[in-house]
């Protein structure tokens, strides 16, 4: 007479599920026959997102190692098995699935409904007739020359106020643009930032197979290619540098070293709108040229160059703004910090700033991976790794004391706990105030307060160590750098 929590249930384990920086975060998964939900903790059974299977459009293995992904309406699901056998197993149950909650999935077919060609003018055409649906007189030869560095470049219809409008439409690892064709001449009509892309899906609605859709931060662009395989390719070929895109920012969030739940959870809530940013945060960057942008600024795609509004390059990224984009608003550059010890302050973007302020307090940046050498040729920096190493010792002591010490301590950190676990990490804020001058006289007066704490502290004395050579009665402690060595 006892519930069955299993009834019903084709599949159920644990998978890792990729955010969007490439960031693999662990769920429990439940596998229905109509949906696939994702549960933060099995025990309490607290769903975070369900999918209904009857939205699925497409499933497949993409490496060997367990990775697999499935495509929803307006959304795709990257996960990760611990191997490749169970990938393939839920790929498997997920296809099992589909088949009897869908029959017709694998035997989907378009009809094209035929109409005389002398049909009266006064007469009423069928909603899907040739005359009404989309792409039957349409020009689909190039007659310009594709740029040099488009992956891709064809004619593309787009949906403009209910009109079919052709456009060249030219993908790059960095932008889609889109040209309008004038007087035999190719106009740069708009331009989307890789970054701003946040999925391509089949839109069937529209009248067929060889429409499609692109979601950017900004705008939905409805459009139809020339045939189903056409739009298939598009779709691949720009997932596919959506994919890079991550991998690059995967390996920029790598070079700032690990991040802890909380810092990732603080990434994925800026991912939506500045995470291309991040590869910023400890690379120079290298400036690429207004040309490269197409002479539209990288905030707003407003046009910017000689006829236009003045370009103002940001220090921070190294691309070009407009002014209302860019209010020449200066700051500390972390990378050039790091890498050059320029304190120098300098013009940045809206959103750049606005990304500096939103990370400020995160330990994002490991100075021991990034650049190391930085502490033998600055020797202010070479001050502050030391007493970031004495606070570390110092804080292991007041941390097994039960004074309350470590309480009175955390509050003058000011919510800087990474100080007493890890000496090499770094926030922007940490940089701003070494370029300032005032991080080390901060460090000083943690140190001044915990030293003088463990001094005087009957339980933290009794943790003191005599020397090992010479058994002088005289206790020693390690974080006195100065007359003791370990």
């Amino acid at each position: 007479g006892l519930s069955n929590p299993f009834r019903g249930l084709l599949k159920l384990g644990s998978l890792e599920r990729r955010g969007a920086m490439g960031i693999w975060k662990e769920f429990s998964c439940e596998l229905s026959p109509l949906e696939l939900q994702l549960f933060l903790d099995h025990e309490d059974r607290i769903c975070v997102e369900s999918y209904s299977l009857l939205r699925c459009e497409s499933l497949a293995l993409t490496h060997s190692d367990g990775r697999f992904e499935l495509v929803f309406l307006g959304k795709k699901l990257y996960l990760r098995a611990p191997s490749r056998d169970e990938a393939e197993d839920w790929l498997d149950r997920i296809r099992e699935a589909l088949q009897k909650c869908r029959p017709q999935l694998e035997e989907e077919e378009w009809e094209t409904l035929e109409y005389p060609e002398d049909a009266g003018e006064g007469q009423a055409l069928p909603k899907n007739s040739p005359a009404n649906v989309p792409g039957n007189s349409f020009d689909w030869t190039p007659a310009h020359e594709p740029e040099l560095d488009a992956i891709k470049e064809t004619v593309l219809y787009m949906d403009v106020d209910k009109t079919w409008v052709p456009y060249i439409f030219s993908l790059s690892l960095e932008t889609l643009k889109c040209f309008k064709v004038r007087n035999n001449d190719k106009i740069l009509s708009n331009s989307y930032g890789i970054e701003t892309i946040q999925d391509i899906l089949p839109d069937t609605s529209l009248g067929g197979p060889a429409f499609f859709k692109v979601i950017t931060s900004k705008a939905v662009l409805k459009l139809q290619a020339e045939n189903a395989e056409e739009a298939a390719s598009w779709r691949e070929l720009v997932r596919g540098v959506l994919m890079a895109y991550l991998e690059s920012a995967e390996e920029a969030l790598t070079l700032g070293g690990s991040l802890d739940g909380h810092s990732q959870v603080v990434l994925k809530n800026i991912v939506k709108e500045n995470g291309f940013l991040l590869q910023y945060l400890v690379a120079i960057p290298v400036e690429k040229g207004l040309d490269s942008q197409s002479f539209i600024c990288a905030g707003c795609s407003r046009q910017i160059g000689f006829s236009f509004a003045k370009p103002k390059l940001c220090a921070f990224s190294g691309l070009y703004y407009c002014d209302s984009c860019h209010r020449d608003e200066e700051t500390v550059i972390p990378s050039r910090l790091i890498h050059n010890w320029d304190l120098t302050k300098r013009g940045v973007c809206q959103q750049a700033l606005k990304f500096l302020t939103q990370i400020r307090n995160q330990p994002l940046i490991d100075l021991k991976l990034v650049n190391e050498s930085l502490y033998d040729h600055v020797e202010r920096m070479g001050r502050i790794r030391q007493s970031r190493e004495q606070l570390k010792l110092l804080g292991d002591y007041l941390i097994m004391c039960r004074s309350g010490a470590l309480k009175e301590l955390s509050k003058r950190l000011d919510h800087r706990h990474y100080l007493l676990e890890c000496p090499h990490k770094y926030s922007v804020t940490d940089l701003r105030q070494i370029a300032d001058g005032v991080f080390e006289s901060f460090l000083q007066s943690l140190i001044q307060f915990a030293s003088h704490h463990v001094y005087n502290c009957d339980l933290c004395t009794q943790r003191g160590f005599i020397c090992q050579i010479c058994n002088s009665s005289d206790i020693i402690f390690p974080f006195e750098f100065d007359t003791t060595t370990r």
